[in-house]
């Protein structure tokens, strides 16, 4: 057999196999599902103390060559260590600042609950007196609850069960957290400390497994992989930051109350790309309607409008800047990476699609340069 009929029969025997997984993987879509859920699982302290390593570098990265300015490079393993150090004490005072911000106002809501709570339910015992008086079959309907045996020992037996599992549900939950939050940070030092030395062999796996040009396209694709999730990763943190400060500045003038703790939550919560902030304002409107019901509605309102002027001004200018990306095709990639994958699909729609609109780009220049077309612009 010749060789280009062997080079020819391996490339079908590879587009059969793929055809035959690819048919097999849709059919059995749950299966493979519960197979990345459970790989999901046992990974995720890694994939989070990557993910942590990734937005540690950035802050480490500045640090570090500033420390160069000041200490010989001869210290390199000092300077890494102040670097990483130095990133991880930035971490801790951002949580500190976050915490010293909201304990206080979450201590005085609980405060403020509690002594509302007597209010709250002579309200309701007013309203269940007002039902029965104008519906009289609900009060029927209450006595033979009341006159079966045993169902409202049973219903409160039920209620007492669904506390403490919830209870101990919560303290595995927290415990679990802990000891992957603590994983992930240990991990995140290591692979900070020895990036070199992981970049090298991760160059060498894919030089080995690739030839030189299939090698240097990867490596191409890496770099641009790095600095597009590097500017997500800062343009992310900037608009939340500018967010956040938002809905403080309006929530001081519109007189509402909590305005730093629904300012900090803002911030928070707005690291989910456009809709993230909706988490706040909806915390924001409850605690607000426990002391001011008809001011929980204007808060919704206004928070609304400022929503507006994030979703469609500030985040495309800001984040879709920092990544090279129009505010059109920002948005885009927002409701489409929403659409298939949620969360998930909004954190990383931004930069994928940055990525693969300068690929296409460059795609598209190179063939047009190779046609000699000219064209207005590239």
């Amino acid at each position: 057999m010749k060789l280009g009929s062997l080079e020819e029969l391996k490339k079908w025997i590879i587009i059969i196999l793929v055809g035959v997984v690819a048919y097999w993987g849709l059919n059995n879509i749950e299966i493979i599902s519960g197979w990345i859920n459970t790989v999901y699982k046992v990974f995720f302290p890694f994939i989070l103390g990557f993910v942590l390593a990734y937005t540690l570098n950035i802050p480490a990265m500045k640090i570090e060559s500033k420390l160069k300015e000041f200490i010989s490079d001869k210290h390199s393993k000092l300077i890494r260590f102040l670097a990483i150090l130095f990133s991880l004490l930035l971490l801790v005072l951002i949580v500190v600042i976050i915490a010293f911000l909201l304990i206080p106002e979450l201590i005085e809501n609980i405060q403020l609950l509690m002594k509302n709570i007597p209010k709250m339910v002579n309200d309701v015992e007013a309203f269940i007196l007002d039902l029965v008086n104008k519906y009289p079959e609900v009060q029927l309907q209450i006595e033979d609850a009341f006159a079966q045996g045993g169902t409202i020992s049973k219903i409160l037996s039920g209620i007492l069960n669904y506390f403490v599992n919830g209870a101990i549900g919560f303290v595995s939950h927290l415990f679990s957290s802990f000891v992957n939050i603590f994983t992930a940070l240990i991990f995140a030092v290591y692979m900070l400390a020895q990036k070199e030395s992981l970049i090298d062999k991760i160059k060498r796996m894919v030089d080995a497994f690739f030839n030189k040009k299939q090698a240097n396209k990867i490596m191409d694709i890496s770099r641009l992989a790095n600095k597009t999730f590097t500017g997500f990763i800062s343009g992310q943190c900037v608009e939340a930051a500018i967010l956040g400060m938002f809905v403080f500045i309006v929530s001081i003038l519109c007189g509402f109350p909590y305005a730093i703790l629904i300012g900090a939550l803002t911030a928070v919560t707005a690291l989910i790309p456009i809709f993230g902030g909706f988490i706040a304002a909806g915390i924001g409107a409850v605690l607000i309607a426990i002391s001011n019901p008809l001011q929980a509605i204007i808060f919704i309102l206004v928070f609304v409008v400022i929503q507006q002027i994030e979703g469609n001004f500030i985040y495309p200018k800001v984040v879709g800047k920092s990544v090279g990306l129009s505010p059109l095709f920002t948005l885009l990639a927002i409701t489409v990476g929403g659409n298939l994958f949620g969360v998930i699909g909004m954190l990383i729609g931004v930069p994928l699609a940055s990525i693969i609109y300068s690929l296409l780009k460059d795609n598209v220049n190179n063939r047009i340069d190779k046609k000699n077309v000219k064209t207005e612009s590239h």
